[in-house]
């Protein structure tokens, strides 16, 4: 499905589909406030980066004579930039996770606003080794403990490139976590995990995504995303929010979409979700988010 490659804010993702009589299906995903996610409480997110040998090389240059471009850098300050709006404090905590030999480790980054992000330095582990192990599980739990210890939501972002070798561990444990979330033990908490590179196992990370069907927990931790080049904000944006925001999500007390013309395709009058798909048609190429406080105009002719 074509998708526009920077939507207008606040929109994070807008894909567009042919139909056979000339229309088009237009899907719209908003970027997540924190003032809907959680009201008066607070929310938090974490970033966290695989920093695995196997990562090494992408965190750019080692020595004065090699110039690799710092890849990951690139990823993790786009990355930080955009989850910084989700949280009440405009902060998110990083870390690198499979470090140490075994690669079972975690070591803190800091916590940095949107301007920290925009100028951090990303080029890999300063006080533990490389990992020649991919190990997950510590990185969920500190996020999960720690960083969402004292939030009402929380959003974590994992990055890896490879397999993960603990993968029956964090399936046993974020199941626990899940069913507390159900249960209300636990406030809600949101993992999206991110593969890139050539190396990535894609079906465990759709395990992973897929791990409460079937167990009669009624709650969805994971989501996950293959993404060749995390150059594309549209493409982060949708990795990040596309499972988030929904149909369930008011984003509006109230709105409507209109087509270029004028003419109104959609109207919500007890509340603008934030995931909509409306029908624009032929001929048309731009739509009109109109809500009581704001409007927001959206072209679409490049995936026409």
């Amino acid at each position: 499905m074509p998708k526009i490659s920077k939507p207008n804010r606040p929109l994070a993702d807008v894909n567009v589909l042919a139909n056979k009589d000339g229309s088009h299906d237009v899907v719209v995903c908003f970027m997540p406030d924190p003032d809907v996610l959680v009201g008066e409480g607070n929310s938090k997110a974490f970033l966290a980066l695989d920093a695995s040998a196997s990562l090494k090389a992408m965190y750019g240059g080692a020595t004065v004579f090699d110039t690799t471009p710092n890849y990951v850098q690139g990823v993790a300050r786009k990355l930080g930039s955009i989850l910084t709006s989700v949280t009440k404090s405009g902060k998110v905590s990083a870390l690198y996770w499979a470090v140490s030999p075994d690669g079972s480790k975690t070591e803190i980054i800091g916590e940095l606003n949107e301007e920290g992000w925009n100028r951090a330095t990303i080029s890999g582990p300063k006080r533990e080794k490389w990992g020649r192990g991919t190990k997950l599980l510590p990185a969920i739990q500190y996020g999960v403990d720690q960083i969402a210890r004292d939030a009402d939501w929380t959003m974590g972002v994992i990055v890896t490139d490879g397999i993960i070798e603990d993968e029956q561990d964090c399936m046993q444990y974020c199941l626990s976590v899940g069913k507390a979330i159900a249960d209300g033990k636990r406030k809600p908490i949101k993992l999206v995990l991110i593969g890139i590179g050539q190396d990535v196992d894609e079906d465990q990370l759709e395990r992973f995504d897929d791990m409460f069907e079937g167990t009669g927990i009624d709650y969805d931790l994971w989501s996950h995303g293959m993404v060749a080049s995390m150059q594309d904000e549209s493409d982060i944006l949708a990795v990040l929010y596309g499972e988030l925001m929904d149909e369930d999500v008011v984003v509006a007390s109230s709105g409507s979409v209109e087509d270029g013309s004028g003419r109104v395709l959609a109207a919500w009058t007890d509340g603008l979700p934030g995931k909509f798909r409306v029908v624009l048609p032929k001929g048309q190429s731009a739509i009109l988010i109109r809500t009581p406080t704001a409007s927001v105009e959206q072209d679409l002719s490049e995936a026409i």
